[in-house]
């Protein structure tokens, strides 16, 4: 595991890392890992990486030290039930890291049983600094998780979710590289 200090740093040389976090297989949690499925085989500028970073959170810790990405667009789902299925959100993720004890348990979770969980890969990350300043969300509210294919609600997002993301690329400094 990296030392304290920031694994990456803001505006660096790396790509613009376009990451979705779901949980495979439940359905409307699992739109991040569908949605970096239909949008990798796009044209991006040449410094954008689109992956689906649905693993385990030491695993996305690894990844994100591997390829020191300058920027990153995280894309998630998850049932807030504060918004209706399919809301579409966008913020600047919390970089404070979470207390030893929380991120010690999601680690042992993740490492031991494997847990994909965007909480536990947030919180393992935000601990150890992999994440660059300005780190963006763009989370959709999910519905129903009892089934393999998305719910209504959310597979009509899929289009607004790539203008976000897409209008989030452009706005990035490093973005008119290509």
């Amino acid at each position: 595991m990296p030392t304290a200090g920031s694994v990456n740093e803001p505006g660096g040389g790396g790509p613009l890392l376009v990451g979705g976090i779901g949980l495979p297989w439940l359905r409307d949690v699992d739109f991040a890992k569908v949605f970096v499925e239909r949008v990798e085989g796009l044209e991006w500028p040449e410094n954008v990486l689109v992956e689906d970073l649905s693993l385990p959170a030491h695993r996305v810790l690894d990844r994100l030290v591997e390829v020191a990405p300058s920027q990153v667009v995280l894309v998630v789902s998850r049932r807030s039930e504060i918004d209706a299925p399919g809301t579409v959100r966008r913020s600047v993720l919390d970089l404070t890291p979470p207390p030893d004890d929380e991120v010690h348990q999601r680690l042992v979770e993740s490492v031991t049983i494997g847990v994909v969980d965007v909480e536990h890969t947030l919180a393992v990350v935000r601990y150890w600094k992999g994440f660059p300043e300005g780190t963006v969300v763009i989370e959709v509210e999910s519905g129903d998780v009892l089934s393999l294919d998305l719910g209504d609600e959310v597979e009509d997002v899929v289009e607004k979710v790539l203008v976000a993301v897409q209008e989030e690329v452009a706005r990035q400094p490093s973005a008119a590289t290509r």
